[in-house]
């Protein structure tokens, strides 16, 4: 079946199942999720798709079953980024102008005044991107209470102390910006922001300027306490992967470059399996204000794949269509999808703590920063993998492993179901251990870009030294082997005494 047949068939569909009463946001659900797929797979342009979508609000609007459930009311986005995720795949990799061009952890600590207040100031990534040093920064303070000082306003003063300069002698005029401020517990509060720096002659055109010296090292003084941080910003590593146009690359990594990175299978065979696994990872969800339970999003996820089926984007023997309890599962190590568990909340729950732990420089006691800066061999996507954090607790309880990847095409997408899913990570160990990547911290940026955190699940086995990263996209995918620190061997714990029931007294 062609799929814009398929498509106003499903559409017409609807508009019945409507009229009998079903629901009409129900009805919607399962066209707009159709719909959304086919354009991000290809199959139909977008201005043919809203042709559809027209018709079908026509046809509620001719039965007076209204269009407001899941069309125009704010049920559901208007727009995915499901076209621009396709045309960017169509149009092949790009480069990715928000990738750092060297970083470093800075882990520079300076008493500081902020507010009135005696304060510990912290830097804590030192980033050279778009002609610019960004230098990351948190402050903390007792909290008084009552309304906060602007927070732009008090850092921009208890900065003024503070010079940047590097090997070369010269002094920077550094501004800062993006402060935040919160309440943070017990009895204190904290700033954040960035120290920015422009390079020499960043603002001069491109052709009049050569590529921009990367220093060996950036000093940070702070006037009010007489006292300097030098920030070492070390070569490129032998065996790094650095296409020729990406420009100066500067990685400070504890643990070298990245093994080479190579081509691999994506995540799923096909580009309409991979849509429809991220597809089914929900069970209940909320749309808008209207609850959608776990049995009707099962309904839609369905609806989805019996119109990938129809128009033959789905392999009919695909894995994902035996359900759960498939035995064996695809060489690209997928797994057959299904709705979320109790295990699926968990690697979210623990996701999310990983990612407010781990999200500071490393401390001496902390995580293992690593910077890296590896671009991945991508045909029709942008990826490189900026840093990877490890923290080992020992105890046998595994190693908190996140990769931070920068991306394009990359786009939030919208409301369940008008997903766009951009990139997915999975990694395999030494020992034969595979991890699922859940992605957190996920930030967009311009022009298609965006960057994000992949926390691997469950916790890398503490016996594993090395990780084959893979990064896939719908269509392809790219690995590249790192190793991991090496950790202290468990120290056995002694299982706990019974303890008597208590007598009534």
């Amino acid at each position: 079946m062609e799929p814009e047949q398929c498509l106003r068939s499903l559409a017409e569909d609807a508009v019945r199942r409507a009229r009998d009463g079903e629901l009409v946001l129900h009805c919607s659900l399962g066209v707009r999720a159709t719909v959304n797929a086919f354009v991000l797979l290809g199959l139909v342009p977008e201005s043919g798709a809203d042709k559809i979508l027209g018709e079908y609000q026509e046809g509620l609007q001719q039965h007076s079953l209204g269009t407001a459930w899941g069309l125009s009311d704010g049920e559901l986005p208007a727009r995915s980024g499901a076209r621009e995720v396709w045309e960017a795949h169509a149009a092949g990799a790009a480069r990715l102008a928000e990738v750092p061009m060297a970083m470093a952890p800075a882990a520079a600590s300076f008493p500081a005044t902020v507010s009135g207040l005696a304060a510990d100031l912290r830097f804590e990534w030192v980033k050279l991107s778009g002609g610019q040093w960004r230098m990351s920064f948190r402050a903390g303070a007792d909290d008084p209470g009552g309304e906060p000082d602007r927070p732009s306003v008090v850092m921009r003063e208890a900065l003024a102390m503070v010079t940047v300069t590097d090997d070369s002698g010269h002094r920077y005029r550094p501004r800062v910006e993006a402060v935040t401020w919160e309440r943070v517990p017990p009895g204190r509060q904290e700033w954040r922001g960035d120290l920015v720096a422009e390079l020499p002659g960043a603002g001069s055109p491109p052709e009049e300027t050569a590529s921009p010296r990367v220093p060996a090292w950036l000093e940070i003084a702070s006037a009010e306490s007489g006292t300097a941080e030098r920030i070492l910003i070390d070569p490129v590593p032998a065996d790094a992967v650095v296409p020729a146009d990406t420009g100066p690359v500067n990685p400070a990594s504890a643990g070298g470059g990245p093994g080479p990175a190579e081509a691999a299978a994506p995540r799923w065979p096909t580009a309409a399996e991979g849509y429809l696994a991220a597809l089914a990872k929900v069970g209940d969800v909320k749309v808008g204000w209207t609850d959608v339970e776990a049995d009707k999003t099962a309904e839609i996820v369905a609806v989805v794949a019996d119109c990938l089926l129809a128009v033959g984007a789905l392999p009919p023997g695909s894995a994902l269509l035996r359900g759960p309890a498939a035995a064996g599962a695809p060489a690209v190590h997928a797994s057959p999808a299904h709705a979320p568990t109790w295990q699926d909340a968990l690697a979210a729950r623990w996701a999310r703590r990983a990612h407010l732990h781990a999200d500071s420089a490393p401390a001496p006691a902390g995580p293992r920063h690593s910077v890296l800066l590896a671009p991945l061999p991508l045909a029709r996507a942008s990826a490189v993998i900026e840093t990877i954090v490890t923290s080992a607790e020992g105890g046998a309880a595994g190693s908190l492993v996140g990769v931070t990847l920068h991306g394009r095409p990359w786009v939030p997408g919208g409301t369940w179901p008008m997903i766009a899913p951009c990139f997915a990570l999975h990694a395999d160990d030494d020992q034969g251990n595979s991890y699922d990547g859940i992605l957190a911290g996920f930030a967009p940026g311009a022009d298609l870009e965006g960057k994000g955190t992949f926390w691997l699940w469950p916790p890398v086995a503490d016996d594993a030294r090395s990780l084959a990263i893979t990064v896939s996209t719908l269509w392809e995918g790219a690995r590249v082997q790192v190793s991991l620190p090496a950790v202290s061997p468990a120290t056995p714990v002694s299982p706990a005494t019974p303890v008597s029931p208590a007598t009534p007294a």
